[in-house]
């Protein structure tokens, strides 16, 4: 962390520790990381959102598996009025895929370690 503040202060940038998180990625439980910048304690978390995605602490991807269902039926509850009898079953099909699915899969390339 002293190369990066050092070389952000060459640039007149600052790290902003109040909201700057610590995650630390591990299969098994160990002590907390401890990292400082300009004599303040980075605060450690579980989990954080970044970019959409769910970062866990164990690096599994179950929670966020489970959020994106969540998210999908979210999607599909809003949606519902739209999807009438009167449709087609072609394009209710199509339109779960479109409002549906684009949600529940979004960074599905990401996901590992289901097990």
């Amino acid at each position: 962390m002293d190369a990066l503040q050092n070389t952000s202060e060459k640039y007149n940038m600052r790290i902003n520790t109040k909201t700057t998180k610590v995650l630390r990625i591990s299969q098994a439980e160990g002590r907390p990381t401890r990292i400082n910048v300009n004599g303040q304690n980075l605060e450690n978390v579980k989990q954080f959102c970044y970019l959409g995605s769910l970062v866990t602490e164990d690096g599994r991807s179950y929670r966020e598996v489970r959020r994106r269902i969540a998210l999908g039926k979210e999607a599909f509850n809003k949606k519902k009025d739209i999807m009438q009898k009167s449709l087609s079953l072609h394009l209710r099909k199509h339109l779960v895929k479109l409002f549906v699915w684009s949600v529940v899969l979004y960074g599905s390339e990401t996901w590992y370690g289901m097990v």
